[in-house]
């Protein structure tokens, strides 16, 4: 009797000593660091840099714009986009459902824009992304779409 209890307990510590390891691989918290990532990479400037985050075959849809097919391209709208003098970046995940290699996440986001003239704006939206993970560089965006929540100006 001693022995399954024995045999009990080890199990029960190996189970609890393992789910902090199997959370750490998770496609959740492999794709917020990547967020992180990206949320500093623009922060401190690098608008264009976040281009790597994306995978080579990834279409970004950016509101009020025509779709931008690959890595390349998407790197130089966001460089466009950092010229604007979008700064502040945080995004949140709301949902995020992963498949095997593919991952669905929707989300809102915030962000300052401060233009070389003028008072500096504020936008909040909301987001959708869907990840693809390639065996060696892991999860990358594929499909990138967002929308702000701030109502157009009239005129």
């Amino acid at each position: 009797m001693l022995h399954v209890r024995k045999s009990i307990v080890v199990f029960a510590v190996a189970i609890l000593s393992a789910a902090p390891l199997a959370a750490q691989g998770s496609p959740r918290s492999q794709i917020d660091a990547v967020n992180a990532k990206f949320m500093a990479t623009f922060n401190r400037g690098d608008a264009a840099g976040v281009g790597q985050y994306y995978a080579s075959d990834a279409v970004l849809m950016p509101p009020n714009a025509a779709a931008v097919h690959g890595r390349k391209g998407i790197s130089s709208a966001w460089a466009d986009f950092g010229k604007m003098g979008g700064t502040n970046l945080k995004l949140h995940t709301t949902e995020l459902d992963a498949h095997g290699d593919i991952a669905n996440e929707m989300g809102t986001y915030s962000l300052d824009i401060k233009p070389a003239k003028g008072a500096v704006m504020h936008d909040h939206g909301k987001f959708i992304v869907i990840w693809k993970r390639d065996p060696k560089a892991g999860w990358q965006l594929y499909r990138d779409i967002w929308n702000t929540d701030v109502p157009a100006a009239t005129h």
